[in-house]
């Protein structure tokens, strides 16, 4: 099978943009993607993997020819877990083999894709893909009407043992033409159903950094002066939970702090040595400053900027903070979401595999 864009219910927004020339790309649907630990052995998934009971409930089933017996939950400890872990893989595993669906959660989040969603939609990794197609390529503004390929990848939960699917569709022209633009889309595992629960971009004007332990950190820039960084975690439900963002302000930018206060002080056509970072964490906003390189700075430029952080505290009510005064708000943000604040530095990044 190959994905080609066609109309879904429910899928009703699409992304318009300067987009040109003729680029029809096709993804084979018929080759079996792999599981998390197969390394480059394809796992072939079929009918007989998962069987579905009465109730409509996915079950395991042992692979034929095997001697296992089925063990009792109650004497063997943790075996429950080990069987919920494989049972997300094999769904995980189905799903990419587009032989069975996932649906659109409650729970989802309202981003640019899921929001144009119904909740409880379901859509087999074919179907996703074509909606994907809808949403991206306008025929109005282009001709192009696929994205160029598709990737997965697994990501631990940072608050429990267990993993999250990430399946990646590249060449969406987000920006302009031919940006290697691309979404991701979240789905995870509960009680034997997939569920979409969350998605984020990345284009020309942003980047995006992947984890195996489930962090994002994602990177962006509205001007040369003005920069933006985040750090997010994939939780075990499929959310993305924002630990902090930041805003990152050098010279004239600065005077996004207070412009009434900037334009005083420095006038509007001055650039001040200085450099201003907004953190958010949680419901919170940190400020931290500093001063471009003293030795290069003369006294009266050290003064005028060390009067506007004055200024702004004391008239507009910044809050300036020391990074270890911010860093400790960051450690309460992970222990209240339940990640582990030491995993910040742990910035290992996920292979993607071609679907």
């Amino acid at each position: 099978m190959v994905c080609a864009g066609v109309m879904l219910t429910g899928c009703t927004a699409q992304r318009t943009g300067g987009q040109k020339g003729l680029e029809v790309y096709s993804i084979d649907l018929g080759g079996s993607a792999q599981g998390e630990e197969s390394g480059e052995k394809a796992i072939e998934t079929t009918s007989e993997t998962i069987k579905t009971t009465q109730s409509g409930e996915a079950a395991e089933s042992l692979p034929q020819g095997s001697n296992d017996s089925v063990q009792d939950h109650e004497t063997q400890p943790g075996a429950e877990n080990a069987q919920n872990k494989d049972r997300g893989r094999n769904l995980y595993t189905s799903f990419l083999n587009n032989e069975i669906s996932t649906v659109v959660g409650n729970d989802s989040q309202d981003r640019s894709i899921l929001n144009n969603l119904e909740k409880g939609q379901a859509f087999t990794f074919e179907e996703l893909g074509q909606c994907i197609n809808q949403i991206y390529f306008d025929p109005e503004y282009t001709e192009k009407i696929t994205y160029d390929y598709a990737q997965y990848t697994y990501v631990k939960c940072p608050d429990s043992d267990t993993k999250n699917l990430l399946v990646k569709f590249v060449g969406l022209n987000i920006y302009s033409p031919d940006d290697d633009s691309f979404m991701v889309c979240v789905i995870t595992e509960k009680d034997g159903q997939l569920y979409l629960t969350d998605e984020y971009e990345c284009w020309a004007r942003s980047y995006t950094e992947q984890y195996r332990n489930g962090l994002c950190s994602t990177f962006g820039s509205n001007g040369a002066g003005d920069h933006y960084l985040a750090m997010s975690a994939i939780l075990s439900n499929g959310i993305a939970a924002c630990i902090y963002e930041a805003e990152i302000l050098s010279g004239w930018w600065t005077s996004f702090v207070d412009g009434t206060i900037y334009n005083e002080i420095f006038s509007a056509d001055v650039e001040a040595p200085l450099n201003v970072s907004i953190y958010t964490v949680g419901e919170e906003k940190y400020y931290i400053y500093d001063i471009y390189d003293l030795s290069e700075c003369t006294d009266d430029q050290k003064t005028l900027c060390e009067l506007y952080i004055d200024r702004c505290r004391d008239e507009a009510g910044v809050n300036w903070v020391t990074d270890e005064q911010l860093q400790e708000a960051i450690r309460k943000r992970c222990s209240l979401i339940g990640v582990d604040y030491d995993a910040l530095e742990q910035k290992e990044e996920v292979e993607w595999t071609n679907i």
